[in-house]
């Protein structure tokens, strides 16, 4: 190897280990971008030969965009209102009957506990560590700005060039076309068992346990369907996270019915999407 093939070599790999470390910190972006575009590419397929390779790309990404703002913009509304009702109905002390509960645990335990100064405590920390982290959000907000930047970016190169850059790869990657098929098979069915055994799961899972909540009468269930939803991605436990102490709090505060019903709705129902 001459000096200067040498040189050429030190120099490309050096921008190449920049270029990996400037975006690491979006590569989660990237991989749901990969999948976001492996959902949208049969439909790029199939509209790109009447209207253009670019106008389809960029009118599947505004489609998409409005299919989740539209839902999640209702969804966050439906929460901060929730949100402010379960904060007003707390300061009332007139959704969690206090007394009641006190009085339950301290036949069964013999201790006293002081409910309301404990969530007062709880919250009170809560907003000394949320004014503490300010600066952080402004990060986390800068950061979230870049990676949907970079996102877009991809994801409309991705659905434009798909087609040319599967063939690229499978020009220089030195492997037989037929073990290239394959491995681009097996690669199709890997991530749509992520996409649906992960996000499309979770979600349904967070939604089924909400609408149990919501018939048994739990308020400010919206609230808590969006927390259940997010915590459906925690292997194991997920949205029982929620609604297993919702079924125990509607026992001790003398509904059993609605207690009995949400745990047997959760068990099996929500159960259900859990393995589905």
């Amino acid at each position: 190897m001459d000096l200067q093939k040498g040189f050429l070599i030190s120099v490309t790999l050096s921008l190449l280990f920049i270029t990996l470390q400037m975006l690491e910190p979006f590569l989660g972006y990237l991989l749901g971008t990969v999948m976001v575009a492996f959902v949208l590419y049969p439909l790029q397929r199939r509209m790109a030969p009447r209207i253009g390779p670019r106008v389809s790309a960029f009118t599947l990404i505004i489609f998409t965009l409005l299919a989740a703002v539209i839902p999640l913009g209702l969804a966050v509304n439906a929460v901060v209102d929730d949100a402010r009702g379960l904060s007003d109905n707390l300061n009332g002390t007139d959704f969690i009957k206090t007394d009641e509960i006190e009085g339950q645990i301290s036949e069964l335990t013999g201790r006293e506990m002081d409910i309301d100064g404990e969530i007062d405590g709880f919250i009170s920390n809560l907003a000394s560590r949320a004014i503490g982290g300010a600066p952080q959000v402004i990060g986390i907000v800068t950061d979230l700005s870049i990676g949907l930047s970079i996102s877009f970016f991809v994801l409309f190169y991705m659905l434009k060039d798909g087609k040319d850059f599967k063939a690229w790869l499978k020009e220089t990657t030195p492997l037989p076309d037929h073990i290239q098929d394959k491995l681009y098979g097996k690669t199709y069915k890997t991530t749509w068992a992520v996409v649906k055994g992960h996000v499309l799961v979770a979600i349904a899972q967070g939604s089924m346990a909400g609408l149990g909540l919501m018939i048994a009468g739990i308020e400010n269930y919206a609230f808590w369907t969006f927390v259940m939803i997010l915590l459906a991605f925690i292997p194991m436990v997920g949205a029982f996270l929620v609604w297993g102490p919702a079924s125990l709090y509607l026992f001790v505060t003398g509904r059993s019915a609605q207690g009995v019903f949400l745990a047997i709705w959760g068990a099996v129902a929500v159960g259900f999407t859990d393995n589905f």
